[in-house]
């Protein structure tokens, strides 16, 4: 009986280290799934913000193989008044009908400003391109107001932007197209820990402030991290390498033509 039971034992010992190898396999080979899984989900998370910033974006430069410089549109729409130094937009939110000016941001000093000129009997028409220096809010009939044709008079005490920007061309009119863009750029940076992702910092007058992470963890640039390039007008290819995944996950790009 003591040498079944010794055997009985023993056999236990040998079933419970096998189970305990396989156990740890199978959590070696779980935990090497759900890291690569949250590899290749930084990858994909990277090429779809490039994809969103980039696809409609008012102007893309390709600045190396981990930076781009984006001028992303975050308001549009059109003037209803004018002076020497200002364009007023009429409200963004309105009562009745379509609102005439779109904002997916506030707007603010150092954002791009451009105003299409209308055609004229010397040139056609033409995008003009400034800087907002200073923004301010108002209410009220003057200007844009109801008698612009721009405002509804349901709507004459809703705010109204007026965006100031030195000096502006004497051909822009009431009812020109506006659009205002945020300079920044999408770029490969360290973030500690052997960790390398893909950031955004905003850019102005060739500053960029402080860099914000949205995607990643990538791969450090030297084992091809990010890799973009404009392989021919309007279509940007972009390639990004993931930590422990072979090769590059890769996506071409077509611009829109509308910030063209």
């Amino acid at each position: 009986m003591l040498a079944e039971a010794v055997c009985a034992l023993a056999l236990a010992v040998l079933l419970g280290a096998a189970c305990a190898s396989l156990l740890r396999s199978v959590r070696r080979a779980v935990t090497a799934g759900e890291t690569r899984a949250r590899a290749e989900r930084g990858g994909r998370e990277a090429l779809a913000v490039f994809a969103a910033l980039a696809r409609d974006a008012d102007s893309v430069v390709v600045v190396g193989d981990t930076a781009v410089e984006l001028t992303v549109r975050i308001a549009s729409g059109a003037v209803c008044a004018r002076d020497a130094t200002s364009v007023t937009l009429p409200p963004s939110r309105v009562s009745v009908g379509q609102a005439l000016v779109a904002r997916a941001q506030p707007i603010e000093p150092g954002d791009a400003l451009s105003i299409l000129r209308r055609d004229t009997l010397g040139a056609g028409a033409r995008w003009i391109h400034t800087t907002v220096d200073s923004v301010s809010e108002r209410a009220g009939e003057f200007p844009c107001g109801a008698v612009s044709g721009f405002v509804a008079a349901a709507d004459a005490s809703a705010l109204r932007l007026r965006l100031f920007a030195g000096s502006l061309d004497a051909t822009v009119t009431p009812g020109a197209p506006v659009r205002v863009g945020r300079r920044g750029r999408l770029a490969l940076y360290y973030a500690g820990r052997g960790e390398w992702m893909l950031g955004w910092r905003r850019c102005h007058v060739g500053a960029c402030g402080v860099v914000q992470p949205v995607a990643g963890p990538l791969r450090s640039p030297g084992a091809g991290g990010l890799f973009t390039e404009l392989v021919d007008v309007g279509v940007l290819l972009i390639r990004v390498g993931v930590p422990g995944i072979p090769g590059q996950l890769e996506a071409r790009l077509t611009r829109t033509d509308a910030g063209r």
